[in-house]
């Protein structure tokens, strides 16, 4: 037979303490680790950020025409807040989209044509400034013969919407075949 078990505190190591001893040794390790993430991030976002042109790595993106290629600059489009670089091909045309994140354009070479749904197209050039607020239905072109380039900020994951003439969201491989036929026309040519 076994013998009980003896519940009663010990007279020399109160309950409280042996509870609170118990608390604050598995809590320190996690307030530890937390700790140090937390400053590990700030880390991160107190750090200059130096990207060289000559370094940056240029690719197309899945789900935009193949005249446009991207260099992620800062971030993670695909997670977060980020600031990339989009080069355009003379003539490419990246068709009537919107994104669930604000956009903010600063063209750098070329001629950037912007179309927003029910006004007129603007031309944008080196310096100037575009902000396009979530779900703004717009298209992008480089006009002219040059390529274009811009340093594009957006506030979250970035994601591209197409819609076709009424708004209506149309699959991606849809829109780019429209927008291609249309390019073969002005002559533009795939980035890579």
């Amino acid at each position: 037979m076994s013998a009980p078990i003896d519940t009663r505190p010990c007279p020399n190591y109160p309950s409280s303490t042996l509870k609170a001893s118990v608390k604050k040794l598995l809590l320190t390790p996690l307030f530890l680790v937390l700790f140090g993430l937390i400053l590990a991030a700030q880390e991160m976002a107190d750090k200059p950020i130096f990207s060289k042109a000559s370094n940056q790595t240029y690719a197309p993106v899945h789900g935009v025409p193949d005249c446009a290629t991207l260099a992620v600059l800062k971030g993670d489009p695909n997670t977060t807040a980020s600031v990339v670089e989009i080069k355009l091909t003379p003539g490419c045309i990246v068709p009537w989209h919107w994104h669930s994140v604000n956009e903010n354009v600063v063209p750098l070479t070329g001629l950037l044509e912007m179309y927003m749904k029910d006004e007129k197209p603007v031309i944008l050039v080196s310096g100037d400034y575009n902000f396009l607020p979530a779900k703004h239905i717009h298209q992008d072109k480089c006009s002219g013969s040059k390529p274009c380039s811009a340093i594009v900020f957006v506030d979250g994951p970035f994601d591209i919407h197409y819609v076709d003439k009424s708004g209506a969201e149309i699959p991606a491989d849809q829109a780019i075949a429209a927008a291609e036929k249309l390019m073969s026309k002005s002559g533009a040519k795939p980035s890579h």
